[in-house]
């Protein structure tokens, strides 16, 4: 049967072993550090925006319906981008490294509450190449938008540029992660030391959990302690034997 644990005893095990706790916890962070700076590899991520507005009808000003209904296009605006009408004109641009469905994983809409404006994030291992396919998409898609639904016009506010500022993995975020990890695994690993410990290291256990009678104790000297009480014996005897000696005569 297990024994349970309080919170007394919790502290005083943390106490006993927070070296290990701790050392765990510096494990954690080297190895997530190092997986970080060696082992995975940066992502660089662009946007370029666009503003896409539908054809008017009447030759009136736009009113605040219309305003509504291009906002609510921008979702057919995304599945047209990542229609294989967009996404293979973009592949054979890029000379078709890329599968199509690597390349929808690489492309993200961003949209704005309440606004016309939409944006093309793109992430990549490469900060030119992902600029060059978030531009190839903005200009693929406004070639061929005409010709799939009603659009006036579809201006590029802003081109995207390359970030050399990787957006993952994130170091400290990492190795904030790699603490908490290192902290739980070492707490766990104190426990279980602390619950395999057979030996007995304090009196109350003897005679509070086993309800045996405390007979006494046998202290443990080093070989300093025992060569120290060797010299005191020996010093003993011989005044001792002096006295008896200079009592005789």
């Amino acid at each position: 049967m297990m024994n349970t644990i309080g919170m007394a005893d919790l502290y005083k095990m943390i106490k006993k072993r927070w070296w290990v706790i701790v050392l765990v916890s510096v494990v954690g962070i080297a190895l997530t550090t190092i997986l970080t700076n060696y082992v995975l590899i940066p992502q660089y991520a662009t946007t370029t925006q666009l503003l896409v507005s539908r054809k008017n009808v009447n030759t009136q000003s736009i009113e605040i319906g219309e305003i509504e209904t291009n906002i609510q296009m921008i979702n057919t605006y995304r599945d047209i981008i990542e229609d294989p009408v967009v996404i293979d004109k973009v592949i054979n641009e890029l000379g078709n490294t890329l599968t199509g469905v690597e390349l929808q994983k690489k492309i993200e809409i961003i949209t704005q509450e309440d606004s016309q404006i939409f944006g093309i994030k793109v992430t990549d291992t490469n900060p030119n190449r992902a600029a060059e396919i978030a531009n190839l998409v903005a200009a693929t898609f406004q070639e061929n938008i005409d010709g799939i639904i009603n659009v006036e016009n579809v201006a590029i506010l802003s081109k995207a540029k390359a970030n050399p500022v990787p957006v993952s993995p994130n170091l400290m975020l990492n190795q904030v992660v790699g603490v908490l990890v290192g902290f739980l695994l070492g707490l766990i690993l104190s426990i279980i030391l602390e619950t395999r410990d057979k030996k007995v290291h304090d009196e109350k256990i003897i005679t509070e959990k086993l309800g045996w009678i405390h007979l006494g104790n046998i202290t443990e000297m080093t070989l300093r302690e025992v060569a120290e009480e060797e010299k005191k014996q020996i010093v003993t005897v011989a005044t001792n034997h002096s006295k008896k000696v200079l009592g005789g005569d």
